[in-house]
């Protein structure tokens, strides 16, 4: 029987090649779509849009810097959207009367950001990313150039020469060596189109964001270039310390150091949040040196990062030269001033006052006289436009005499020694362009998402190995567990270090959520049963936390969260007690598995939720204003996030989930669309910031209470101004945060390809499209469209599961009726679950052709080698 129903939409979708998408990335450099704009004298720019086939260089594009000339030479490249990379250019011709040339190649992801000298950067946090946002390319001849490290977002691109006039140079090529995947979105496992193209766009930019966060194994080169005659090589890069001296107190650190351009820089007593930097900086010549003291990580400022210049001595006579290897001398001791000898000549003394100064939050805070750091590592790097040389250090103790740490510098050995190695596993950062970092926080809402669009498991699994092994709870041990890993930190290494680990109790509940999710949706028991004592021993240490009200407190770095800019939530948290139950929920589940059998541990699992539960209302919540605190040190104020995992918890009391409800949405109001904010507008020192990630709960917690509307309002205001391609800020991947009015949050700091912020894509497949896992590994499955949106009149998309093979669905909505089509992998079963409002006008029914009598509206799926169902509700 023929279908009076038939489906708008085509079956292209149903042809993809996923299975094979790894052999479809043909290595090739990434070209610019479009030349924006050039200033002074610049010839065919546009030569740059396209390739070279024959392997010869085609004609060029040439800037010149003539004398006289008032405006530098410039281009600004568009890539159309973000990109990833290792920034490329070939050089045909130069012209210069003295060597090198001198080329400036700055990147942002939004347009603001390329006008300015360092692009959206520096970005100096995380070893994992290039602190530098502009790299200065120095071209003595013809050839390829490419940069060190990797760029890891950007839609935009300038290049600049900067050197002086007279002198031109010519490049054919200007792109980026891809170092991630960039499968076309419709040959990705996973795939969602509806009627609504925005919303289909909107997964895409998602999906676009996994890609570029997901960092294949030996991908991220180390920031640092080892010589074995000539030690290692440091191109204006923050100082990285070495990762197990963080205790280390009184010291005197010798070392040779180069100056090959600008200066260089070295760090005693640094911590994980910053040290003392000392930064030489050498003029061309040696016409004028001085050496500077910093705190912080870098010399010059990250948005949140803001080093303080505490002290400046001129060295001027010392005659320091580049070209030239010195001997450097620092002593650290006590309270004493710091001393600094290079060949043995007394350079400068730092004064050391305001003896118990406590450590600033920030350099911008710190108090008269600091710094007062009383132990830290020693680190190396380079401040902006320098390049230098460090070889044979000596780390030595005072009193007694003790060698703490020695190397030549010159094997590659040190990379390891100092955090700064390539990955070893495939990791998902947190952001593609900052902070470039293993959290565990963002698998959250960027998990999820991943495992119905790139099926990229391996990246998850990376970030939830890597925080396993580095864990140290051994033996029925109790402890946090990591929150993050620097891409460079080797696990042969002893996991004790002092530099490179973040405890907190948060994100150490959030390894546990991304296991569980990790495991519902590939079914691996494996990675379950490898950890279950390390999760054990988490769960452990936050029990002993709780109070003799049942809840948990924490302060300081335990307290921290992913939303650092709200502060610390100390005291006792309802969002941190939230998550506890949720993770030992989670963890009973598992526990009551086939591969972990352990029923007494479920049972006390639960136990311990079903107590938090009881406490959380009667100790947090506020009968006057009718909702939780956030914590009981800012007991003021509505946060959008707490309240949302209330709701899809279950933990709030159903009679007051309806006004806990009305208080979410009221924070629909006040921005530039009616976005939700993160706090209500009384909530003390908060900024007024629109959160995707907290967004994402809302959103969720709406449909659970079956508010769809409200849904579909968060959802389209949250993300609309990210779908602007008219946007200058416009860049196919999602944003970490907003301002009121819709621009990033924080300017150019923000990143524009965050992982946490992607939840649409895994909203739109799971409630639009409607598929989800019920049993681990989708061995039992769900299929039920319930997120009606305005407008959307069909929807189609292919679902990855353990099997090989996608779950693939289509839906349509007609005049006279409702269909929809599924095919299923062999051995899974499913049901697929008619929407309500479809079913409640059904006048018949109609199965693969045949009419059915009677129903409930759930049709069950699947079970043998493969099946496919045709629905038809007629109305």
């Amino acid at each position: 029987m023929s279908s009076s129903l038939p489906f708008t939409s085509s079956r292209a979708f149903l042809k993809t090649q996923y299975k094979h998408r790894d052999s479809l990335e043909i290595p090739q450099h990434i070209l610019p779509s479009k030349v924006h704009s050039f200033t002074g004298d610049v010839s065919t720019p546009e030569v740059l849009l396209s390739r070279d086939n024959d392997h010869e260089p085609k004609l060029s594009c040439t800037l010149r810097q003539a004398i006289g000339q008032a405006e530098v030479s410039s281009i600004i490249l568009d890539f159309g959207f973000a990109v990833a990379g290792i920034p490329v250019i070939r050089v045909a011709t130069i012209q210069h009367t003295s060597l090198p040339v001198r080329l400036d190649i700055t990147y942002s992801e939004g347009f603001p950001g390329i006008e300015r000298h360092g692009g959206d950067g520096p970005f100096p946090f995380s070893a994992g990313a290039d602190t530098q946002r502009r790299n200065r390319f120095r071209i003595r001849g013809p050839g390829f150039y490419e940069a060190k490290h990797v760029q890891g977002s950007q839609r935009w691109m300038r290049i600049t020469l900067v050197s002086r006039e007279p002198c031109s140079i010519s490049l054919s090529l200007a792109a980026f060596k891809p170092t991630t995947e960039n499968t076309p979105l419709d040959q990705l496992p996973g795939y969602f189109a509806c009627s609504d193209t925005q919303l289909t766009d909107l997964w895409g930019y998602g999906a676009r964001t996994l890609q570029l966060n997901c960092i294949p194994a030996r991908t991220v080169p180390s920031p640092w270039q080892v010589s074995e005659d000539m030690g290692i090589l440091v191109d204006s890069q923050r100082c990285n310390a070495y990762g197990w001296g963080g205790e280390w107190t009184d010291y005197e650190v010798e070392f040779e150091g180069m100056v090959i351009d600008g200066g260089l820089c070295w760090g005693v007593r640094m911590r994980p949040t910053g040290g003392l930097l000392f930064v030489l900086n050498v003029d061309p010549g040696g016409s004028s040196t001085t050496l500077e003291l910093w705190f912080g990580l870098y010399n010059k400022p990250q948005k949140t990062l803001i080093p303080l210049l505490l002290e400046s001595k001129d060295l001027t006579n010392l005659g320091i030269v580049s070209g030239k290897w010195y001997k450097f001398k620092c002593i650290c001791i006590g309270i004493e001033e710091y001393k600094v000898f290079v060949d043995a000549q007394l350079a400068g003394t730092f004064k050391r006052t305001n003896s118990d100064a406590s450590e600033p939050t920030s350099a911008s805070e710190a108090p008269a006289g600091f710094p007062a750091i009383p132990q830290g590592s020693v680190g190396f790097g380079a401040g902006e436009d320098q390049i230098c040389r460090f070889r044979n250090l000596t780390v030595k103790s005072v009193n007694p005499s003790k060698i703490l740490y020695t190397s030549g510098l010159n094997n590659t050995s040190v990379l390891g020694d100092f955090g700064v190695n390539f990955n070893q596993l495939p990791y998902i950062f947190d952001g593609a362009k900052r902070d470039r970092y293993a959290w565990t926080a963002d698998i959250i809402t960027g998990g999820p998402s991943l495992y119905y669009s790139t099926a990229g498991l391996k990246y998850i699994r990376g970030n939830i190995e890597a925080s396993m092994m580095r864990s140290t709870l051994k033996n029925g041990e109790s402890g946090l567990l990591p929150g993050g890993m620097p891409p460079g930190r080797e696990f042969e290494r002893n996991p004790k270090d002092t530099m490179f680990k973040v405890l907190s109790a948060n994100y150490s509940m959030y390894l546990i959520l991304a296991v569980f999710d990790f495991w519902l949706y590939t079914g691996d028991d494996i990675l379950i049963l490898t950890y279950w004592e390390q999760i054990k021993g988490c769960l452990r240490y936050i029990e002993e936390m709780v109070n003799d009200a049942g809840l948990i407190a924490a302060k300081g770095m335990t307290a921290m969260d992913y939303d650092y800019y709200n502060g610390a939530q100390s005291g006792v948290a309802t969002k941190r007690n939230v998550l506890y139950i949720a993770a030992l929920r989670k963890c009973a589940t598992m526990a009551q598995s086939a591969a972990i059998d352990d029923q007494e541990a479920a049972q006390l699992y639960l136990s311990q939720a079903s107590r938090t539960a009881n406490s959380i209302n009667k100790t947090l919540f506020n009968s006057e204003t009718g909702h939780y605190m956030i914590t009981t040190d800012r007991p003021n104020g509505f946060q959008q996030e707490t309240h949302a995992w209330l709701l899809t918890t279950g933990i709030a009391p159903e009679p007051i989930q309806a006004s806990l409800l009305q208080k979410l949405n009221d924070l629909c109001t006040g921005t530039h669309n009616n976005s939700p904010t993160q706090f209500s507008a009384e909530t003390p020192d908060v900024p007024t910031t629109i959160s995707p990630i907290t967004s994402t709960f809302h959103i969720l917690a709406c449909l659970q209470a079956g508010d769809v509307a409200s849904a579909e309002h968060i959802l389209r205001t949250v993300w609309t101004p990210m779908c602007d391609t008219s946007s200058p800020h416009f860049t196919g991947t999602t944003w970490e945060f907003m301002n009121p009015d819709g621009t990033p949050f924080e300017d150019q700091f923000c990143s524009y390809a965050q992982l946490f912020s992607v939840g649409p894509t895994s909203i739109m497949s799971r409630f639009v499209l409607g598929v989800e896992p019920i049993t681990p590994g989708y061995k039992t499955f769900l299929v039920a469209p319930r997120f009606q949106m305005d407008g959307v009149r069909w929807a189609e998309g292919r679902v990855p599961t353990p099997t090989g093979e996608p779950i693939v669905v289509r839906w349509e909505m007609f005049d006279e009726g409702w269909r929809l089509w599924c095919r299923t992998p062999g051995g899974l079963k499913g049901v697929v679950k008619v929407p309500t409002e479809v079913w409640g006008r059904k006048k018949s029914v109609m199965v693969n052709g045949v009419v059915m009598d009677d129903g409930s509206g759930e049709i069950r799926i699947g079970g043998g080698e493969g099946e496919e169902m045709d629905i038809e509700i007629f109305y």
